[in-house]
């Protein structure tokens, strides 16, 4: 429950950040997925891949953070 309410203020988040908070959090993220076991980057590679919109934003979240 609690992890559901945390995602999903997460998502309102993003939908209303500035680019420039984006920005700011994209090397934090991209850290933490680093992170995880290898089971959970694949499952996250997954979905991000299934969600059209997601891939691209990820896409250009990497080529901001590099």
């Amino acid at each position: 429950m609690v992890a559901d309410n945390n995602a999903s203020q997460f998502r309102n988040w993003i939908n209303t950040a500035q680019p420039e908070d984006l920005l700011t959090i994209a090397p934090v993220l991209f850290n933490r997925i680093g992170t995880l076991d290898q089971r959970h980057q694949e499952r996250f590679t997954q979905e991000v891949q299934r969600d059209p919109q997601a891939k691209r934003l990820f896409e250009q979240m990497q080529s901001y953070s590099r």
